[in-house]
């Protein structure tokens, strides 16, 4: 909550220099911006909640409801997710997304602000000395910023992006989670089987890495609004 409150002071006072509001992140409540938030949240939600069941499926495994947590503890992670996100959307695609698009253009500032939200991850992923796993890291998680930076630039609103990438987040953290602490717990036994990390990669990654990818298309058939032209 701080850490929202403290970007939104810096980009109002970074704003106003410029003789601007913090309109330009399209933050203003409308029936259009609650529209782009819940297509974003219900699409990502619907594909994590897919991908898990289907991983399940294939490594013969099931879900099961986690004792003594219920409505309480969805909305606590709901509006924690929402926070973290938030945050991420505020720091990646918000004032600084939009500073560059002045100076460098929409594609050149949608790649920097996608490499900077990857190596972001290498942190919060724990892959940092991995050579490995921190370029396939940054791959896949770039591309998915790269969907956030053009669901950005091309509706204007930071509303998109914050649907895509919270409803994706609650299902990870909250709903389903194979390190424990959510609402479902992993159910398994001896007979469970075996997948092996190329095989995680290909069922759980891959299918999010191509939905980042359609999704760009897609956007990228919208004109870009007024306000992120160089020259407005």
């Amino acid at each position: 909550m701080l850490g929202n409150i403290v970007i939104l002071l810096l980009s109002w006072l970074l704003l106003r220099l410029e003789q601007r509001s913090l309109s330009v992140l399209g933050l203003s409540p409308s029936l259009l911006r609650l529209l782009q938030l819940v297509l974003g949240f219900l699409a990502t939600l619907a594909l994590a909640i897919l991908l898990r069941n289907l991983f399940a499926f294939l490594a013969s495994f099931e879900w099961v409801p986690m004792p003594g947590l219920g409505t309480g503890f969805l909305f606590e992670g709901l509006y924690n997710t929402f926070q973290s996100v938030l945050f991420e959307e505020l720091l990646f695609r918000g004032y600084l997304l939009y500073r560059l698009m002045k100076l460098a253009g929409e594609k050149k500032a949608a790649l920097l602000s996608a490499a900077a939200f990857g190596i972001y991850h290498w942190f919060t992923f724990s892959v940092w000395g991995n050579p490995a796993l921190m370029i396939w890291v940054l791959v896949y998680t770039g591309f998915w910023g790269l969907m956030l930076a053009y669901a950005y630039t091309r509706t204007g609103s930071l509303a998109l992006p914050i649907g895509l990438h919270w409803g994706w987040n609650l299902v990870d953290q909250v709903i389903y989670n194979e390190r424990g602490g959510s609402l479902f717990t992993a159910l398994t036994s001896v007979h469970t089987r075996y997948l092996s990390s190329l095989e995680s990669m290909i069922w759980l990654q891959l299918p999010p890495l191509l939905f980042a990818v359609a999704v760009i298309v897609l956007l990228s058939q919208y004109r870009l609004p007024a306000k992120f032209s160089k020259h407005s």
